[in-house]
């Protein structure tokens, strides 16, 4: 695994590298290249920060639900209402 501040930057890199590829090497290899050096690093981009909303949105959700070691039915009142007896003793 890289460290944090590499890992974070090489989207980037990629991007300029594919740049420096496009415009810089004359060959139809190194254009290819840079094309795919580019394409790299938007799809990385677009994947970790589509995973970084999705975790944002997850961690939002277990904050709202109840801890695993509650018991659901203890929140809820399970007990009937009384019934009507209209007059009559029920027994």
């Amino acid at each position: 695994m890289f460290p944090k501040p590499i890992y974070e930057i090489l989207p980037y890199v990629y991007l300029l590298l594919g740049l420096f590829g496009l415009t810089r090497l004359e060959s139809g290899w190194g254009k290819l290249c840079g094309v795919t050096l580019i394409i790299s690093g938007i799809i990385i981009h677009q994947i970790r920060a589509r995973y970084r909303s999705e975790d944002r949105l997850f961690q939002k959700k277990a904050s709202l639900r109840p801890l695993p070691h509650q018991d659901r039915r203890s929140t809820r009142t399970m007990t009937k209402p009384p019934a009507r007896s209209y007059g009559r003793v029920i027994s």
